[in-house]
């Protein structure tokens, strides 16, 4: 900057503070525009700078048969900061007790195995009461207290994961002055205005200081905002440079200190300044920054932990204690002195708090994809006529399940970006593979984790919401069930050893005026074979003969019940999954297949609330949502029968072949253009998707069972670790028989008959 241009400037601002400190502070400098001032006063009444949208993920979850022994139950109530009560002790919000059986049964009047183990606790979010009863290294009985009722699940206090404000990502917490300690707000004012408690929302003496250091050394090394004006200027004005909006920025936190009382001020300020980034969030005002950089309650900081919170506000890129560890430690040895300088501590204080280290840093789960969650709530929000502005939602997301997916998703496009040359030479052209991990329980219809891409940082566009991708052969399971359920031309009884044949088949369509011929993956045909080989092995040309024998439509109508519900076109090649649909869909209709066709609809929200507090919504309690029946339950039952020998010797053997030995479903699925790859499997608890394509649509070279089935076997084997080893809960209108297939060398496979 030229010495002329910067005295200017320097000369500008200086005045411009003393005309508008002998201003009345409700009189606006006569190029004010009208709609700058109606908005500051709408902002200001509205308390619209504070209001934002919080949602909160899941606390730890108990369920029925749970791996789970006692110790690691008593050791989840203490980690998540529950105080641990006597039997003789009150319990309030916020404790747990731990029972023998026979005091436990008095206590709530339920039966109990003698070696039992019962733990009872209080939410502080709720008030909720609930008992978890151990027996054997397993969790066998969950109530519910204050009465006492049997239900399937339990869960402690939630966890507040993000807000957003116009859409944008934050971390915040919001605290009342008196909450924070006295050496943080004597640290942060000593540091970026010491004038603040003296001048009227703009510092002369501040700003001519700077003005002289500015021209001084020929360079802007001084900025003079005061407190109050920073509040402005983040919050009320865009971030340009120029004399208009230095002018604005004057004006208004001249009018702000009229409307505001210094408290108020500074309240505000120490909950949104811009304190760092967390991944896709902003980690906004020392509340949220404590326990982003320390791990703890900003009321447990001591006087170096103020200092550098208060170093950080500064520059929180330049002054990161975890990344710039010496130009933190500077600054906060700035800090420091400015206040021994001020006398708001001892040269003892000072020393010992500048020889403090830096921080370690933490670790926050799932900060790149968390927010495509927090997207497919605002679209749930609005289909249920929810305002998402200063609302308040619980949601069924699981953080532990939500950071496996994020990090299974990433290891997966990793291995195969580097051990795939065509993949390898589109990442060097700038072309990133994608992908989606989408998780939901079984039970509740609640969607736990929601991976929409490898991190919304990099990429905003949410691919398990929006992008709707030709889903290939994970249609064939509801051909497989139209089969089932309706009949084939010389079979009406079809059975998973129905023979079919693998040979060249022509489909005539529009008339008789086209032909399609469907061809195998492998280009081969194998001749007879059963039901239930044809759909393991993902054949095209018997997938193709059930469609047409049975009418594509009836098959159609199938998929939509199910959870398909985008268009599908009545075509021929709609058999083998050349209609679109987005992860979200599969995801429901999957994990109706787990239930053997009965649907509970997905959700994310648990519970809503205004921004009074009022609850606005609440999903079924206690994770008994009732169910509609979309399919025949017996045929369902037959077809996940043959659906698990997809994972035992059919296109997704991997996870049979991994050590995965829980008892799963569920299909591959690639394009005939190669361009989608997929798996959509389900356990008896968890349905799980996954897609690998290009944004822009490109050849992926990958199939569903080496690219997808991995990605879900790494993620599954650390979320239902847990989980119970007991099979599928069968009708009572099936049976399970052992039968020996030729084509298998002759491995005896046990599948599912209707009896």
């Amino acid at each position: 900057m030229s010495f002329s241009k910067l005295l200017k400037t320097s000369f500008f601002i200086l005045t411009s503070a003393i005309s508008l400190s002998v201003s009345a502070a409700d009189v606006a400098p006569k190029d004010a525009p009208l709609s700058l001032q109606e908005e500051f006063e709408n902002k200001l009444s509205s308390q619209a700078i504070l209001r934002s949208t919080k949602y909160y993920a899941r606390g730890l979850s108990y369920k029925i048969n749970q791996k789970f022994n006692a110790e690691a139950v008593k050791k989840s109530f203490l980690d998540k900061g529950y105080r641990e009560r006597q039997e003789d002790q009150a319990i309030l919000a916020g404790d747990f007790i731990t029972l023998k059986a026979q005091a436990c049964s008095n206590m709530f009047g339920i039966s109990l195995m003698q070696d039992s183990t019962c733990f009872h606790w209080k939410n502080e979010s709720n008030t909720d009461a609930y008992v978890v009863v151990v027996y054997q290294n397993a969790i066998q009985q969950i109530f519910k207290a204050d009465p006492t009722r049997i239900v399937t699940a339990g869960q402690t206090d939630p966890v507040m994961v993000a807000q957003f404000r116009n859409n944008e990502p934050i971390m915040q917490e919001e605290m009342k002055l008196a909450d924070y300690p006295v050496q943080c707000l004597n640290a942060v004012i000593a540091i970026e205005d010491n004038d603040f408690l003296d001048h009227s929302g703009v510092s002369i003496s501040g700003l001519a200081r700077a003005a002289v250091k500015n021209i001084i050394s020929l360079r802007k090394a001084q900025g003079g905002s005061t407190i109050t004006q920073q509040l402005v200027k983040n919050y009320f004005l865009t971030p340009e440079k120029t004399f208009s909006r230095k002018a604005k920025e004057l004006y208004m936190a001249v009018k702000l200190e009229s409307k505001w009382s210094k408290d108020e001020i500074l309240q505000t300020y120490l909950n949104v300044i811009y304190m760092g980034q967390s991944g896709a969030f902003q980690v906004r005002g020392f509340g949220a920054a404590s326990h982003y950089y320390f791990n703890k309650p900003v009321a447990q900081l001591n006087l170096s932990e103020c200092a550098l919170l208060a170093a950080i506000v500064n520059n929180p890129g330049l002054n990161n204690p975890w990344k710039k560890t010496e130009k933190a430690k500077a600054r906060r040895q700035l800090v420091l002195s400015k206040m021994k300088e001020l006398k708001l501590i001892s040269d003892d204080e000072f020393k010992k708090a500048n020889g403090y280290q830096m921080p370690a840093p933490t670790v926050a789960k799932a900060t790149e994809t968390a927010p495509y969650y927090f997207e497919a709530v605002r679209v749930q929000a609005a289909d249920l006529g929810i305002p998402v502005e200063g609302s308040t939602f619980y949601t069924s997301l699981d953080l532990t399940i939500q950071e496996v997916a994020q990090k299974s998703l990433q290891a997966g496009i990793k291995n195969l970006t580097e051990t795939k040359k065509s993949l390898t030479k589109k990442k060097e052209k700038g072309l990133e593979l994608q992908g989606v991990v989408l998780a939901a329980d079984n039970q509740s219809g609640f969607v736990t984790a929601f991976v929409g891409g490898q991190n919304f940082r990099h990429s905003q566009f949410n691919r398990a919401l929006h992008a709707k991708r030709q889903v290939g052969s994970l249609i064939k399971p509801f051909v497989y069930l139209s089969g089932l359920q309706y009949g084939l031309t010389d079979e009406s009884n079809v059975t998973p050893t129905t023979v079919l044949n693998d040979q060249p088949f022509e489909w005539k369509f529009d008339n008789n005026k086209k032909t399609w011929k469907p061809e195998n993956y492998d280009k081969k045909f194998r001749g007879e074979v059963p039901f239930f080989y044809a759909l393991k092995e993902s054949l095209n040309s018997p997938t193709a003969q059930i469609a047409h024998q049975v009418g594509i439509e009836k098959v159609i109508d199938l998929s939509h019940s199910l959870g398909l519900l985008s268009t599908m076109t009545p075509l021929p090649a709609t058999s083998l999954g050349a209609s679109q649909h987005t992860p979200l869909e599969v995801l429901q209709a999957y994990s109706n297949f787990s239930r053997f066709g009965e649907q509970i609809k997905l959700s994310f929200i648990e519970k809503a609330l205004d921004d009074s507090g009022k609850v606005i919504f609440e999903s079924t309690a206690n994770f008994e949502p009732k169910p509609e029946a979309k399919s025949d339950k017996t045929k369902t039952a037959v077809l996940v029968g043959m659906m698990k020998e997809t994972m035992h010797s059919g296109t997704a053997k991997y996870v049979q072949a991994s050590g995965y030995k829980k008892p799963s479903a569920g299909k591959t699925g690639t394009t005939s253009d190669g361009k989608d790859a997929w798996f959509a499997g389900f356990t008896p608890n968890t349905t799980a998707v996954i897609w690998l394509g290009f944004d822009q649509s490109l050849a992926t070279a990958l199939t569903g069972g080496g690219a997808a089935v991995p990605i879900w076997t790494n993620f599954m084997k650390q979320v239902t670790e847990s989980d119970s080893d007991n099979d599928f809960v069968w009708p009572d209108t099936v049976e399970i028989k052992e039968v020996e297939s030729s084509l298998d060398k002759n491995q005896k496979i046990n599948l599912v008959f209707e009896k």
